[in-house]
């Protein structure tokens, strides 16, 4: 652990680096665990900023990734700070010093402590993009001691599924306080997609148009030998491939290069390669070792594997490759993005494969038919707007609770 991480995990024990509001207005203090609940919650924060630029954000995170990521993507108006560790003196100063008209938990962050401290200060508190998953739910439920307090306490939850739904009513969250929305993450993602990124991308990394690129995006377990695997099988068919390959956690690096060392296969890690120093790519395979890079590296992919789905893991944001307009293949466990699954199978984007098996055959019959590079920029489209509008719904919902607290009213 470097210094700069380990002044982060101060702060978070200690507390008390949360900005001290100066403004008048509302204020609205938005909690996430990492980048992707920071990812989701980007589109309500950009349209709470036009719709009244008034209301203060602040946005706490709670891993060093996370907050790096925030600070270089969310709105101006924004003030990202590091999350208190859910001990009470921690807790207590960042409430104390934030004062906030309302609390937004984003996604599954339900801490005792905080939400304990939140209730005694008379902070409302809101839920978006909620999901209680099938584990997450019996923890809940059997250690109900810990964490019963803070369902009934939740004024309004914004949720992705009715499956959530279901498991947040029998948690204790009134019925008439849960709206089945699905994730803004799509809404947020549509923003994102800027084509001149994937060009910079191009021109950083010497990859001309022609070649097909290989992407394998959030890698967990067992995937992150996989697709490396399927790589060096199919780069001996077809010499032009090039491959870029990012674990969904950084601890996975050192064992994926440790692979590529014992195979013979010539890699180079992303951050080796400057935007402006004179190191280049020298080799066709490119571990990321770094956070954040990912969405906008998918936009370089034509043969694209989302991890956490060959893993039993439930699946990551299988969103991001189509928001290029890309087709994007994944494994059999997509429990946490079944709904996402199901509208891109229908539009034709989300490709399922049982195993690492049928991934590398599908694939070597695109490289073989040539139809690896081709557009489903219109199918991709419709996919996502029958996804999207989360954010507007949110955005709606979260409003008449920053109307209570501002004198000018609710006009």
């Amino acid at each position: 652990m470097g210094e700069g991480e380990k002044a982060f995990w101060r702060r978070r024990l200690f507390g008390g680096q949360a900005p001290i509001s100066r403004q008048n207005g509302p204020r609205v203090w938005f909690h996430a665990a990492s980048v992707g609940e920071v990812t989701g919650a980007l589109g309500v924060m950009e349209r709470l900023r036009i719709v009244d630029p008034r209301t203060q954000v602040f946005l706490s995170v709670g891993t060093p990734q996370g907050c790096r990521f925030a600070r270089t993507h969310v709105p101006a108006n924004v003030q990202v700070f590091e999350a208190p560790v859910d001990l009470p003196w921690a807790v207590w100063r960042t409430v104390s010093r934030l004062g906030p008209d309302v609390f937004v938990a984003l996604e599954s962050e339900f801490w005792p402590v905080l939400h304990w401290c939140l209730k005694k200060h008379g902070i409302p508190v809101v839920l978006l993009n909620g999901r209680v998953s099938e584990k997450s739910w019996r923890r809940y439920r059997r250690f109900s001691f810990l964490f019963g307090h803070i369902f009934p306490s939740i004024q309004w939850a914004c949720v992705k599924s009715a499956e959530d739904q279901r498991r947040l009513e029998s948690l204790g969250v009134s019925p008439q306080r849960i709206t089945v929305t699905g994730s803004s993450k799509s809404d947020t993602l549509k923003q994102r997609a800027d084509p001149s990124l994937v060009a910079a991308w191009r021109q950083r990394l010497g990859l001309p148009q022609e070649v097909p690129v290989l992407v394998g995006g959030s890698l967990r377990a067992q995937e992150c030998q996989a697709l490396l695997e399927i790589f060096a099988k199919l780069k001996q068919e077809f010499p032009g491939l090039v491959g870029i390959f990012a674990p969904r956690h950084l601890d996975r690096v050192a064992s994926m290069v440790a692979w590529l060392q014992d195979h013979g296969v010539n890699y180079d890690l992303l951050s080796s390669l400057s935007s402006i120093g004179p190191r280049r790519r020298q080799s066709d395979c490119l571990v990321v070792d770094g956070i954040g890079h990912l969405f906008e590296l998918y936009g370089l992919g034509d043969l694209i594997f989302c991890g956490g789905t060959l893993a039993p893991v439930g699946g990551h944001n299988i969103l991001e490759p189509v928001v290029w307009g890309k087709p994007v293949y994944y494994g059999p466990h997509v429990k946490k993005v079944w709904e996402e699954h199901g509208v891109l199978q229908r539009h034709g984007v989300g490709i399922m494969v049982q195993s690492a098996e049928e991934l590398y055959v599908r694939w070597r019959d695109a490289l073989f038919t040539g139809t690896f590079g081709e557009s489903r920029s219109d199918a991709a489209r419709k996919a996502l707007e029958e996804l999207g509008g989360a954010a507007d719904l949110q955005l709606m919902g979260l409003l008449p609770f920053l109307r209570r607290t501002d004198p000018r009213g609710a006009s």
